[in-house]
């Protein structure tokens, strides 16, 4: 079965920044953030090819430690 990639990039802002910055794509559902150091809270963007997208704002927070899993109440549908 091959799995349909639905985000085409993802980004994140710390905590008083404006700048959006690109994570990397390592595999499946895996993305990771290779820049430090880093302080939370976090916020993450979210955008596929066709131009769609969403925001969780603040989403990880300022305790946030690495190799962790954090959930938002935000749902997306392609």
């Amino acid at each position: 079965m091959q799995l349909k990639k639905i985000f085409d990039m993802i980004y994140y802002t710390k905590a008083g920044s404006s700048e959006w910055l690109q994570m990397n794509h390592l595999w499946g559902a895996n993305w990771c953030i290779i820049a430090g150091p880093l302080k939370g809270p976090f916020s993450v963007r979210l955008s596929t090819s066709t131009g769609r997208g969403l925001t969780a704002k603040d989403v990880i927070p300022s305790n946030w430690s690495p190799k962790s899993t954090y959930t938002s109440r935000l749902n997306f549908s392609p």
